[in-house]
């Protein structure tokens, strides 16, 4: 593609319709700017000027370059304006994996209010558990994800930042019979039946370090599922229990906390990057509002 020298002097021409005065303006004689479109009408092979007329006047080949050079500095423009958004975190698009707890409140307020402030940033938002946004990390599909923290694949490979700790519970619809009497022991709920998500997701792992710290065996679930979704959904219409965070026990007022004789352990949440990417200032400062709203509310665990 042949570079086309001599833009700048001809939009100067246009705007004062004068060589003389826009040889001036550019700060050069004359005779090099008559050269320089000379060059120019020359590379692209047509007159731009109307010379014998006074004021000088474009000929139609003129308008058309005139229209170009000018869509030119517009986009130089919108290119510098966007870049110093990117730089400063007000603009540019930011693709954020996170896991099912993360999309009831924590990032749909962080997300709305950090639009507020910065209108012109983009957000794409992928939802899956911990394996997935991992492989879609590492096959740079997205920036970063939120997901919980406590979790046996990390490696040095990530970078994470803890941004709340909150206590799981062990769930079930309100009129399981789980609810009635005193708090339940592990060996009791061992006898009932379960849905969990898979054998290396987080809240598995979880619940199975609960359950050996005991020394109890945590049973084979009757369902099984890669969504937390339809684990929800599955406990919500069904005499299954399951595992999940107080966001999602609050989120579904038809599935209540097992209260049991044990603690309950804590999940440790989080933003996680690739350790050789470091994170954007747009993604810093979604981060930032995350905080913010996990600081405000009054279930985080301190």
């Amino acid at each position: 593609m042949q570079k086309l020298n001599g833009l700048k002097h001809f939009v100067a021409i246009c705007a004062s319709k004068n060589f003389s005065a826009a040889a001036n303006d550019l700060g050069i004689t004359q005779p090099a700017l008559t050269q320089s479109i000379a060059k120019l009408e020359k590379q692209l092979d047509v007159t731009l000027f109307y010379r014998t007329t006074r004021p000088m006047t474009l000929t139609p080949y003129g308008e058309l370059v005139l229209e170009y050079a000018q869509s030119l500095d517009q986009k130089t423009n919108n290119l510098l304006e966007n870049l110093m958004a990117m730089k400063d975190g007000s603009g540019g698009v930011l693709r954020i994996g996170a896991g099912p707890d993360w999309i009831h409140e924590i990032l749909p307020v962080a997300i709305s209010r950090l639009q507020e402030e910065y209108p012109r940033i983009r957000i794409n938002l992928t939802v899956a558990l911990n394996n997935d946004l991992r492989m879609k990390l590492d096959r740079q599909e997205i920036d970063l994800f939120f997901a919980s923290l406590t979790d046996e694949n990390f490696n040095a490979a990530y970078k994470s930042r803890i941004l709340l700790r909150e206590k799981m519970h062990i769930l079930a619809h309100a009129d399981h019979i789980a609810h009635k009497g005193s708090p339940k022991t592990l060996e009791y709920l061992t006898r009932q039946e379960w849905a969990l998500t898979g054998h290396d997701t987080f809240g598995r792992q979880l619940l199975r370090r609960l359950f050996s710290k005991h020394d109890v065996e945590l049973p084979p679930p009757s369902v099984e599922t890669n969504s937390v979704r339809a684990m929800i959904n599955i406990l919500r219409h069904s005499q299954n229990l399951g595992f999940l965070s107080r966001s999602h026990a609050e989120a579904y007022p038809e599935i209540i906390v097992v209260e049991t004789n044990v603690t309950m352990p804590v999940r440790e949440g989080g933003v996680v990057w690739r350790s050789d990417l470091p994170l954007s200032p747009l993604a810093e400062n979604l981060i930032e509002k995350v905080h913010l709203w996990v600081s405000e509310s009054d279930w985080a665990v301190d």
